[in-house]
């Protein structure tokens, strides 16, 4: 069963908090880890840092923006999970092991603030904390949507879902 409104699953979770250190690469670091841990379906619940590097798309434009410079980090917020070989990455390169969805908004030093889907290529100036919510009993994939015509998130119990564990 895909969890929507009308037909919710519940997961109990666990926290894990990471720091990520000065020239860590943000995306293909937090994808890597799910891989490693057996992540089948988490969320970034916090985080707390800054970028030298930034690589955002924006809203309905295919190409992404890369910038370089000193930027807070206002908000970080996605899913991240697991994936099979060949599957549907959202924001993630296609060579990438694990999923995302993750969405990053940014200031500057005069305060001006942007934002988008995170891309590869965000890179740590100072540090970045980040705490997950790993979603026990959960499964995400990425599946094409004939409403969106994009690979969007599914949600299942693990159980239903054998080719997932949640480390």
């Amino acid at each position: 069963m895909n969890s929507t409104v009308d037909t919710p699953l519940y997961s109990t979770g666990r926290h894990v908090a990471l720091r990520l250190k000065p020239g860590e690469e943000v995306l293909g670091t937090l994808q890597q880890f799910v891989v490693d841990h057996g992540i089948a379906a988490c969320a970034i619940v916090s985080s707390v840092g800054s970028l030298t590097h930034a690589a955002i798309r924006y809203a309905n434009q295919n190409d992404t923006t890369r910038l370089e410079g000193h930027f807070e980090i206002c908000s970080l917020i996605g899913t991240l999970e697991c994936a099979a070989p060949g599957e549907a990455l959202n924001g993630a390169e296609a060579s990438a092991s694990g999923g995302a969805h993750v969405h990053l908004s940014i200031s500057d030093g005069a305060g001006r603030m942007i934002g988008g889907h995170m891309m590869r290529g965000c890179r740590v100036y100072t540090t970045l904390e980040i705490v997950l919510l790993v979603l026990d009993g959960l499964s995400f994939t990425r599946e094409p949507c004939d409403a969106s015509g994009y690979a969007e998130l599914v949600i299942r119990n693990a159980a239903e879902d054998t080719g997932k564990s949640n480390g």
